[in-house]
C-alpha cells in the first residue's frame, strides 16, 4: 500500500507499485489496467495521483493510452547492443530483430561545426532505422572531408558504411569516445520518429577513431527508448 508519511510522492510510490504488478504478471502485456477511479479507490488516493502516476509511466512507454478504451500495459522493451563498436547492422543482428535500415539522405558535402565535430568540411548523410514499420533509430553521420576524399562519388549504399571505410580508405575502428544526455525532439524530428514531441529520446554523439587518426567520424544518433533498450558493451583489456 501507499505511505502518506514517505517523503517519495504518492504518484510516484504508486507508479512502482504499478511497475512490479506489471513485472509479475499481474498486469499482463496488452491488458488494460484498472481505471484511474479504481485505482483512487484502491489506493484511497485522489484521480489526480492517479493521473500523474499513469502520465509517468506512459512517458517511459511502459503504458499507452487508447482513446475510448483505457489503459493498457505495453510489450517490454526489446534488448539492443546498440551502442558498441560492432556497428548497427551487426548489433541488430546479434539481437534477431529484424530491421529496416534506409539512407534517407545521400552523402553530400556540408560545412562542418570544426569546434564540436574537429574538422570544418564533412561528408554527411543519414540513415533511418525501422523496426515493425516503426522508426527507432536515426543516425546522421559527418565523415571528414580531408580524409574521405570523394565519398559521395564513392558511396554505395548497399555495403555497410564501416567496409566502405575499410575497403576504399583501409581505415578500421579502433575506439569510440560517445557522450549520452536526453533530449526532446522538435516537431520535424518528431514527426520522423513518429512520435509525440514531449516524449524524451536518446541522443548518442559519438566519435570515430581509427588508430593514430582520431575522431574522424561523427555521428548523431537519435534513439527511441519506448520501444528497445539500448545499451553499450565495454570489454576489459
Amino acid at each position: 500500500m501507499l505511505n502518506s508519511a514517505s517523503p517519495v510522492p504518492l504518484y510516484q510510490q504508486l507508479a512502482d507499485l504499478l511497475r512490479r504488478a506489471m513485472d509479475t504478471g499481474a498486469y499482463p502485456e496488452q491488458e488494460k489496467i484498472p481505471s484511474e477511479h479504481e485505482l483512487a479507490q484502491t489506493y484511497g488516493i485522489g484521480r489526480p495521483t492517479v493521473r500523474q502516476a499513469t502520465d509517468l509511466l506512459v512517458r517511459e512507454g511502459v503504458l499507452e493510452r487508447r482513446r475510448g478504451s483505457g489503459t493498457y500495459v505495453m510489450p517490454k522493451a526489446k534488448h539492443i547492443d546498440l551502442l558498441s563498436l560492432s556497428g548497427t547492422g551487426q548489433a541488430l543482428q546479434a539481437s534477431n530483430i529484424d530491421a529496416d535500415s534506409q539512407w534517407v539522405v545521400m552523402p553530400e558535402l556540408v560545412e562542418a561545426d570544426e569546434a564540436r565535430m574537429g574538422f570544418a568540411s564533412a561528408y554527411r548523410l543519414q540513415r533511418l532505422t525501422q523496426i515493425a514499420q516503426e522508426p527507432v533509430l536515426l543516425e546522421t553521420f559527418y565523415l571528414d572531408a580531408k580524409l574521405f576524399a570523394a565519398f559521395d562519388q564513392r558511396f554505395d549504399g548497399a555495403v555497410a558504411l564501416s567496409e566502405q571505410v575499410k575497403q576504399q580508405y583501409f581505415y578500421t575502428a579502433t575506439s569510440a569516445e560517445q557522450n549520452f544526455s536526453v533530449m526532446f525532439p522538435s516537431r520535424k524530428l518528431a514527426d520522423m520518429m513518429q512520435v509525440n514531441n514531449k516524449l524524451p529520446l536518446l541522443h548518442v554523439v559519438r566519435k570515430l577513431h581509427f588508430g593514430a587518426v582520431q575522431g574522424a567520424i561523427y555521428c548523431d544518433i537519435i534513439c527511441r527508448t519506448d520501444r528497445f533498450n539500448f545499451s553499450q558493451t565495454i570489454h576489459t583489456i
